[in-house]
């Protein structure tokens, strides 16, 4: 159904020879750093824990002013001194608090004790390269674990379940931390609302470097319904949340998974999902998959264990959000007259676009055979949606 997404091949051969400790950076880009098997599905190896997700592809520059909590996972510059922050960076997270981090348990599930104190936490940069911002490392990680001790985190069919990590710093952040949505604020992060997603992810499927600058994409909550006909029993709704760009056209890719999605409420923004998975060609038409950290059972974990390490409660509460604005949701019209489908489309809010004819479709003539956008998608208003129909 997906894949969990990965870092860029530039960056992954980078971080592998970095974090394996080797001398000669140059002559050891093959070492893998965490050299651990990929998930299914998964195109990379990086930090490993593949999945990377995150891209930003067709999203806008932004400032990290406007998302302070957004921090880049790097290797640190002791293993690597030569390379660029860019080079190093695998994963994207958040500022929960000043010593803790929270991002994608698939960023650093397969790696041990060493490398996670080879991770650096770079904090209050626009621009990855540049000098400003703080540095921190890594002295700890912790996992959702089952009464038996064993970590709940684990990929099924290119799909991340329980994929979030918490990592404990060696010295505080002074950039603005963002809280978890709370209990009582479900109602800003329900289908329909929208929500931003941001990193430094490369912005082009396949690409092999990241942008300079930090990215942001718009995004919508999608139903679950939509995933579920997209990635089947790998979608989990009460672990998972199901985004996509209005037009499906933006999209999370391959570059810094864990990174934020965060929706606007009254109180200020919101954390509810890390970005987990999806498309491995980036195509923004394809729903992707983020960790639902708004959802009773992630959430509650986060709430206790930061509350063990920090002393802080990093769930908030009181936020609201104005109304859902009306979209246009798409319907199943597969098999219909181009007439009955284009009834159907109005009755959603949505209007018939090209029709064209497919050659080599099959079944009875006229009738739809395939459309751009899935069923269930939520598309602006008016959205002309075009089809497909047999010969």
């Amino acid at each position: 159904p997906g894949t969990i997404h990965a870092m860029s091949r530039a960056a992954q051969m980078v971080n592998r020879a970095a974090l394996s400790g080797c001398g000669l950076l140059a002559a050891t880009l093959l070492v893998i750093l965490f050299a651990v098997p990929s998930p299914a599905g998964a195109s990379s190896t990086a930090l490993k824990s593949q999945g990377a997700t995150a891209s930003i592809v067709n999203g806008r520059n932004t400032t990290i002013g406007e998302w302070p909590w957004q921090v880049a996972l790097t290797v640190s510059r002791q293993v690597a001194p030569r390379a660029l922050t860019s080079r190093r960076f695998f994963c994207g997270g958040s500022i929960l608090a000043p010593r803790l981090v929270i991002t994608a348990g698939h960023c650093v599930a397969d790696l041990n004790r060493r490398q996670i104190r080879r991770i650096e936490i770079v904090s209050g940069r626009t621009r990855l390269n540049s000098n400003r911002g703080e540095v921190a490392r890594v002295t700890g990680l912790r996992m959702p674990v089952d009464s038996a001790g064993k970590r709940r985190y684990k990929t099924l069919l290119g799909a991340a379940d329980w994929d979030v990590a918490l990592l404990t710093l060696a010295t505080p952040l002074s950039s603005e931390p963002i809280k978890l949505a709370g209990p009582d604020e479900a109602g800003t992060w329900s289908p329909g609302h929208i929500a931003w997603t941001t990193g430094w992810g490369i912005t082009k499927a396949f690409a092999n470097r990241v942008p300079a600058n930090l990215q942001v994409a718009t995004q919508v909550l999608m139903g679950k319904g939509l995933c579920r006909r997209t990635d089947g029993i790998a979608f989990q709704a009460t672990r998972m949340v199901c985004i996509g760009g209005p037009r499906g056209h933006t999209s999370a890719c391959n570059g810094d998974s864990g990174g934020p999605l965060v929706v606007a409420t009254s109180e200020g923004y919101r954390l509810v999902g890390l970005t987990s998975y999806g498309d491995g060609a980036c195509r923004g038409f394809v729903p992707s998959v983020d960790t639902k950290v708004s959802g009773v059972p992630i959430r509650n974990w986060v709430r206790v264990t930061a509350m063990n390490l920090t002393g802080r409660d990093v769930v908030g509460s009181g936020g609201t959000a104005g109304p859902v604005r009306q979209w246009c949701k798409v319907p199943a019209i597969f098999g219909l007259k181009t007439v009955q489908a284009k009834r159907r489309l109005e009755a959603a809010n949505c209007r018939l676009g090209r029709v064209r004819t497919d050659p080599w479709g099959a079944g009875r003539s006229g009738r739809v055979i395939g459309y751009s956008r899935l069923p269930g998608w939520l598309a602006p208003s008016g959205f002309k949606l075009n089809v497909w129909v047999s010969p």
